[in-house]
């Protein structure tokens, strides 16, 4: 005699976003809008120039390259806090639905409330971590342009670019994007830390930012390379980030994106001067 069906729960459909939700959203948002704003107001012409875009071209004048070096005075300080503001920029977008889902999914398991404001500043506390290594490589894309080679210049960042891609293609790349894109995950290993308090809700954010910082470092290195200040580049892979985190078929998009960048590392590898002037 073959047992009956086990009944499965209907999901829910066209449920409405509690208030709390709709605010944190809404305060993500904002945030989100005056970081852009802020890049937009603070940054220079020399900071939206990176060595893929801003160094000068085989054949160019001594002149030209010294008009869009990347800025020698910037001190670990003011990147730190420019990075800061770039994270929140790009970041809390991609971040807000699955906060917002763990905070769904928390509060149906055990009825209490949780602090979502607590789990988005332990994500954005591993990328301010996250800044010390990106100075570090971003003095190093410094030299490479102050040091007058622009060929060299731009293919350094074109390696960074082949690197990249060849990460996008790793099991670990897969990985830390699976995780990082499931708020059932983080409810199922954390969830009572999570309504422990403040503070366990701030270690999972930083748990949860560790396995975002996993996913996404390379595409930092990126941007660094073509510009860490340009709207343009910054847009480019925001989107990105984006789309991997939030879209249904997110991590479908890894593969193909790091084969088109590993091509185009290899085509300005050998073809430095073909290198995009957009910043």
């Amino acid at each position: 005699m073959r047992a009956p069906p086990v009944p499965v729960p209907r999901r829910r459909t066209g449920a409405r976003p509690a208030p709390h939700e709709l605010v944190f959203v809404g305060v993500l948002v904002v945030l989100s809008a005056i970081a852009w704003l802020a890049v937009h107001h603070l940054a220079t012409p020399d900071m939206r120039a990176g060595i893929l875009t801003g160094a000068a071209r085989p054949g160019d004048s001594m002149d030209g390259m010294d008009a869009m070096p990347m800025d020698e005075s910037m001190g670990a300080g003011l990147f730190l806090g420019t990075w800061l503001v770039m994270m929140a920029a790009m970041m809390l977008p991609a971040v807000t639905p699955v906060i917002v889902r763990i905070d769904r999914l928390v509060r149906r398991r055990d009825g209490t409330s949780m602090t979502a404001y607590t789990l988005a500043a332990g994500y954005l506390l591993v990328w301010a971590a996250a800044g010390a290594a990106a100075y570090g490589l971003f003095l190093a894309f410094q030299s490479a342009v102050t040091a007058g080679d622009s060929a060299a210049a731009v293919r350094t960042g074109a390696a960074v670019l082949v690197l990249a891609g060849v990460y996008q293609l790793t099991p670990l790349k897969r990985a830390c994007l699976r995780l990082c894109r499931s708020p059932l995950a983080v409810v199922v290993r954390h969830g009572e830390r999570i309504t422990a308090g403040p503070s366990g809700a701030l270690l999972v954010g930083v748990h949860h930012g560790a396995f975002c910082l996993g996913c996404c470092w390379a595409l930092m290195a990126v941007l660094l390379a073509a510009g860490m200040m340009s709207l343009v580049w910054m847009g480019v892979i925001a989107a990105v980030i984006l789309v991997e985190k939030v879209w249904r078929h997110g991590e479908r998009v890894s593969r193909p994106l790091g084969a088109v960048m590993i091509a185009l590392g290899l085509v300005l590898l050998a073809a430095p001067s073909l290198a995009p002037t957009l910043t």
